[in-house]
C-alpha cells in the first residue's frame, strides 16, 4: 500500500501548476483591496479563460433561480448590512469593466453558496485530518466547475493593521471571501458543501434580508477577529453561528488531536466529531455526505480515503503521505481545482494547482 501511495505522489507532481501569489491588505481602502488580484488573473489568462466562462456557467446552473427583483433585493441588503463588502465589490467591478457585470450581479455572487445550494448541483470536496504525535495534518481538495475556474485560484497572504494574519488558497476571493484558510498560530479551515433538503429560495432570501453574512465571509471574520485566538474558540464559533445553508466545517489546530468536523444545516444541528487517538480515532475524512451514512455507490471518495489511511505505513504518516491520499482517484478527480496540505502547528500551507488533470468529458 505504501509503495502505491509513493508512486501516486511522484508520478503526479509533474502535472501540477504554480498558483499565483499575492498579498492582500485588509486595511487598504475597500475598493482597492481586490483590484490587483483581478488584474493579475486578467493579465495571466484573460477574461475569456477566467471570469467569462465561470459567470456563464453559473448563470445557467446556479443563478437561474433568481429574477431581477431578487438581485435588487440582495444588492440592497448587502449595501445596508455590509457596506465595506459592497465597496470591495465595486472595486472588482471597476477592474472587470464590463456592462453586464453590475453591482446587483456581483451581490448575487456574494451569496453564491446559499443560492447554489437551492439546486444542490455542486458537491465535491474532500477533507482529511490525520493526528500525529504533536500535530494534525490537514489535507484539502476543492472541486468545482467549470474548468476555467482553476485559473481564478490564487494563493493569498492576508495582512491587516500591518500584521500578517494568515493565508488563503481559493477561487472565491473575487466575491470577498473564501473557504480554505490558515490563521497563523491558531487553526486551518476548510468548508465543504452539504446537501440541504430544507433549503428553499424563500429561506435563502429571508436569511439575506435579515442581514446575515455569506458563507464565505465566515472564515474571513475568523482571520481578522483577534478574540478567536484558540482552536476551541474557533470551533465553538463555527458550531453556533447562524448559517444560511448546509455545510461541513473541517478545522485543525496546532496540537495533537485538535481536529474536528462540524456538520451544519440551515434548520438542523448535529454533534461535532473529533480526533481522539486515545480511543483509536486518529484520522477523519469528510466529503459531501453525512459521516453517519454510507458513501453513495457512485461517489466513494470518503471510503477510498479511509481505506488508504487505515493501510498507511508509519513512514508515510506525514504531509507527503496525506498528499498522496489527496491525489488518489477518486479522492482526486476530474473536478478538482486544487490540493492543499495545511499544518497549523508550523503555519505551513503547501499548494499545487490542477491544470494538467483531465476535466469532465462533457466540458
Amino acid at each position: 500500500m505504501h509503495y502505491k501511495l509513493l508512486l501516486v505522489l511522484f508520478t503526479t507532481l509533474y502535472c501540477y501548476t504554480y498558483i499565483p501569489e499575492l498579498e492582500i491588505d485588509l486595511s487598504a481602502p475597500p475598493k482597492q483591496r481586490w483590484k490587483e488580484a483581478v488584474q493579475l488573473v486578467l493579465n495571466l489568462y484573460g477574461y475569456e479563460e477566467t471570469f467569462g466562462p465561470v459567470f456563464a456557467f453559473h448563470n445557467e446552473h446556479s443563478f437561474d433561480v433568481l429574477n431581477q427583483d431578487d438581485y435588487t433585493t440582495i444588492a440592497q441588503a448587502l449595501r445596508k448590512n455590509f457596506p465595506e463588502h459592497a465597496l470591495e465589490l465595486e472595486g472588482i467591478i471597476e477592474v472587470l469593466d464590463r456592462p453586464e457585470i453590475t453591482f446587483e450581479y456581483m451581490a448575487g455572487w456574494a451569496y453564491f453558496h446559499e443560492i447554489a445550494h437551492i439546486t444542490n448541483q455542486f458537491q465535491e470536496c474532500t477533507g482529511v485530518l490525520l493526528s500525529l504525535d504533536d500535530q494534525v495534518i490537514h489535507g484539502r481538495n476543492m472541486d468545482q466547475a467549470p474548468k476555467q475556474g482553476r485559473n481564478l485560484v490564487l494563493h493569498l497572504y492576508i495582512k491587516k493593521d500591518g500584521k500578517n494574519i494568515g493565508e488563503v488558497v481559493d477561487w472565491y476571493w473575487f466575491k470577498g471571501g473564501f473557504i480554505t484558510a490558515l490563521k497563523y498560530n491558531v487553526v486551518a479551515l476548510e468548508e465543504n458543501w452539504r446537501i440541504d433538503e430544507y433549503l428553499t429560495k424563500e429561506s435563502v432570501m429571508t436569511y439575506i434580508k435579515k442581514g446575515l453574512p455569506s458563507l464565505t465571509q465566515v472564515f474571513r471574520d475568523i482571520l481578522i477577529n483577534e478574540k478567536l485566538n484558540t482552536f476551541e474558540k474557533v470551533v465553538q464559533y463555527l458550531e453556533n453561528n447562524e448559517v444560511g445553508c448546509g455545510l461541513y466545517n473541517i478545522v485543525s489546530g496546532m496540537q495533537k488531536d485538535q481536529g474536528v468536523i462540524i456538520t451544519r444545516g440551515s434548520q438542523e444541528t448535529f454533534q461535532t466529531i473529533r480526533l481522539n487517538t486515545s480511543i483509536g480515532i486518529k484520522y477523519l475524512v469528510q466529503t459531501n455526505y453525512d459521516h453517519w451514512l454510507p458513501d453513495p455507490e457512485y461517489d466513494p471518495r470518503r471510503t477510498e480515503a479511509e481505506n488508504l489511511l487505515q493501510g498507511m505505513k508509519n513512514n508515510l504518516m506525514n504531509e507527503f503521505g496525506v498528499y498522496a491520499i489527496m491525489n488518489t482517484y477518486p479522492v482526486h478527480n476530474e473536478g478538482t481545482f486544487l490540493t492543499v496540505i495545511m499544518n497549523a502547528k508550523y503555519n505551513r500551507i503547501i499548494v499545487l494547482g490542477q491544470e494538467a488533470i483531465t476535466f469532465f468529458d462533457d466540458e
